[in-house]
């Protein structure tokens, strides 16, 4: 729309000058698709533009782009907003004045600086609304209070870097032990914040306003939010992760490549040093024939490969263990249509038969060992990048491995402590962790799946699909919480930095041939198998099975095919707790917004050691419409629990989780969730209502000849008449609470189903 100098001049008067550190212009923006007004003001990285046909403005920033378009100013009266259409602007400082000529004169003052912006109103029914964009790169979410940081000091022992650091955590005053996530594009009562993946800005709306999905358009939110005393409407926090959370660096993951995190198997806590080329055969065969319908697909070797005392990666794998090669073994395992993945420690390397001049070594000339007995690399020399680094990752390459995962040990503290005796003394350990992971990418792409530990420095960050956040895991209660303390604290940087890794899932209740050698007397009851395994599915982290799944109990095998594959989830919450056990989340909320509905998924944990119960609040703890009543489904017991108004309460066993789908409660039928996945949304492609036939139908994805089940609600006035899938009359149950149970086996193509009602 092109704008004239005389629509201009309607709007602004003929004294604007500059004003403050800004100014009023005349002049259109062009750097966006977006058709837009008058620009009104411009400065504090800030830019208001008009629309005097909408009688609305726009509020954009320099790193954000559009924050608010049709901003309306507007006034309640009976009910009812009423826009403030009849105006005239003049400069104000910091900002503009905008004085009604309407019935009801009011005068309305919208000023900012670099991180507020604040508005004003004469009349005390002053009301601003909206349009918010919030597609997938400006996620909802629940933003820390920089005050109310706190931080504590992580030792080495955690394995998080590989050296002491201090790390960063907060616990929020409302719902603090609710960890709130998202599926799609989601919104809540109380969510009042978005971050901006791309600039890592964080953006605070006003707390007393409201902040939701455009049901037209759900990339972009509608904002209404009184105007109380010149309460900010907005509030930026820059270098949120950075400056507000205290990560070393910020670099957004790109998601383009891999819109999960991994969903697979790993080696080591099944068989730790003892695995063999039989047991990673046998797995790729088990996986490929059971688990791979659902969703698993990445096989990783770990440690157990080569022999201690000749640590050459790559170069002297164990015949005897391992007789055919890793050559072999990758291409057998992507010959079951598998991920194959590898790990290793090549950062050091055996003693023997090596350059001893490669080495790193103190001043008395003492090589540096890592924990494995290998000594560690000096790689500001030109000639182990060149004559080590790259041709071993090439010959990675060529082997066929496509999920690569390094394994630092004590490097990062090794670098720390040896710097004065680097070869090029001008470089950091900065400089030579990320100078080796870009040749890295450089030589194995943007494709090969990479899974390191973080660092003190960031220099990894960018560079990294999957990070492992804490200690190894392993069989029963006390080391499966190295796996839980990791979900609690480093959620909030998975699919935002990277695909936060807790380490392995280990489910077994009972011991495998390796477990004895490692002194595992303890193993997980079946409640605490149930806890893990729905907390790693409903956070989205990076799951790879740690157990002989050959021998893994049947019921913990249908454990996992019920979390996998692992969702395209986000957290809301972006902050850790820290690793303390007091502080672990009780709740875990992940809001779902996809083809399958608009529901909650709520996981209740009880850390205690004997039985309890929970009272969960629709209002305070899930931040939902307390307005409405809700239906509650318990995904693993497969019941209706009931319909609630204000909240509900369950029994939970010791260390146990019960998980339960909230629906808001519809008048007519309503899918409730599946048998399939415990979010209840994969597999769904569609599935929605038609009143006029009064029929529920949709298409869903099934794993073939397994047993598939629909769970839905139904109205106490309303009976079934007929139910079809692929068009043929297909059995039902419904029981006395009114749920209904559509039961058939998956197909080799998506199933479609219709049920029909009447009264």
């Amino acid at each position: 729309m092109e704008i004239t100098r005389r629509q201009l001049l309607t709007l602004l008067p003929a004294a604007a000058v500059a004003v403050g550190s800004g100014e009023l212009c005349s002049s259109q923006s062009t750097n966006s698709t977006e058709i837009r007004s008058n620009i009104l003001y411009s400065g504090q990285g800030w830019t208001i533009y008009g629309n005097p046909e909408e009688h609305s403005f726009a509020l954009h920033q320099a790193d954000l782009d559009t924050v608010v378009s049709s901003l309306k100013l507007n006034v309640l009266h009976g009910g009812t907003l009423q826009n403030t259409n009849n105006w005239h602007i003049s400069p104000a400082p910091d900002g503009i004045r905008v004085i009604s000529n309407d019935s009801a004169a009011t005068t309305w003052e919208i000023k900012l600086t670099k991180t507020d912006v604040h508005i004003t109103c004469t009349d005390e029914q002053g009301v601003v609304s909206g349009i918010v964009p919030a597609p997938q790169s400006r996620i909802v979410a629940r933003i820390a209070d920089p005050q109310k940081i706190q931080t504590v000091h992580s030792p080495k022992s955690d394995d998080y870097t590989g050296t002491d650091f201090d790390e960063r955590f907060y616990v929020p005053s409302e719902a603090g032990d609710v960890m709130y996530l998202s599926l799609g594009l989601i919104d809540g009562e109380r969510l009042h914040s978005l971050f901006d993946r791309p600039s890592n800005i964080a953006i605070n709306f006003a707390p007393d306003g409201q902040l939701r999905r455009n049901i037209h358009n759900p990339a972009v939110m509608d904002l209404t939010a009184p105007v109380k005393g010149g309460t900010a409407l907005i509030s930026l926090l820059f270098n949120y992760f950075t400056e507000v959370l205290g990560n070393p660096r910020y670099v957004p993951y790109d998601d383009s490549r891999h819109a999960t995190a991994p969903t697979g198997w790993n080696s080591w806590l099944a068989f730790f040093d003892q695995s063999t080329e039989q047991d990673i055969v046998e797995a790729a065969d088990w996986v490929a024939a059971n688990l791979k319908p659902y969703g698993m697909v990445h096989l990783q070797q770990d440690d157990g490969y080569s022999k201690p005392e000749a640590r050459h990666w790559i170069k002297q794998w164990d015949a005897e263990k391992y007789p055919r090669g890793p050559e072999w073994l990758a291409n057998y395992i992507r010959s079951k249509g598998l991920i194959p993945g590898f790990w290793s420690q090549p950062y050091s390397l055996c003693i023997t038969g090596t350059n001893p001049e490669w080495f790193l070594r103190d001043g008395q000339g003492k090589i540096a060992m890592d924990y494995l007995g290998g000594g560690e690399l000096d790689f500001t020399r030109p000639d182990v990048i060149d004559d080590y680094w790259r041709p071993i990752l090439k010959e990675m390459k060529r082997q066929g491995w496509e999920y690569l995962k390094f394994d630092m040990g004590s490097t990062v503290e090794t670098w720390k402590d040896y710097r004065n005796d680097f070869y090029d003394k001008s470089q950091t350990p900065y400089d030579i962790s990320h100078k080796t992971l870009t040749i890295f990418r450089e030589i194995l792409g943007p494709d090969m799946w990479f899974t390191d530990h973080p660092d003190v420095s960031g220099a990894r960050i960018g560079l990294v699909d999957v990070v492992g956040c804490g200690q190894d895991p392993g069989p029963g209660w006390r080391q499966l919480n190295h796996f839980l303390r990791a979900i609690s604290n480093n959620t909030y940087q998975n699919h935002i930095i990277w695909y936060s890794d807790p380490d392995c899932i280990v489910l077994r209740g009972k011991a495998t041939r390796a477990d004895a050698k490692q002194g595992n007397t303890e193993f997980a009851t079946f409640e605490e198998a149930k806890t893990a395994a729905s907390l790693l599915s409903i956070t989205g982290l990076q799951l790879l099975s740690g157990d002989d799944l050959l021998n893994l109990e049947p019921d913990r095998v249908d454990l996992i095919k019920r979390i996998i594959p692992i969702m395209p989830i986000f957290p809301v919450d972006l902050f850790g707790r820290s690793r303390a056990y007091s502080r672990y989340p009780k709740v875990f909320d992940l809001k779902v917004n996809m083809p399958s509905g608009i529901y909650d998924v709520v996981a209740v944990t009880n850390w205690g050691e004997a039985p309890s119960e929970r009272t969960v609040t629709f209002g305070t703890d899930l931040g939902l419409n307390t307005a409405r009543s809700y239906v509650v489904f318990d995904f693993w017991e497969q019941k209706l629990i009931g319909t609630y108004q204000d909240d509900f309460t369950i029994p939970i066993p010791s260390h146990g989780t019960r998980v339960i789908a909230v629906h808001p409660e519809s008048d007519h039928p309503m899918v409730l969730g599946t048998n399939r996945h415990i979010t209840g949304a994969f597999g769904i492609e569609r599935q929605g209502w038609r009143p006029e036939q009064q029929i529920l139908e949709g298409l869903s994805q099934t794993v073939p000849n397994a047993e598939y089940q629909l769970f839905i609600y139904v109205p106490e006035d309303m009976q079934v008449k007929r139910v079809t899938v692929d068009g043929r009359a297909n059995v039902y149950s419904i029981d006395a609470e009114h749920l209904l149970t559509v039961g058939f086996l998956g197909l080799d193509h998506p199933a479609e189903w219709s049920i029909e009602f009447g009264a």
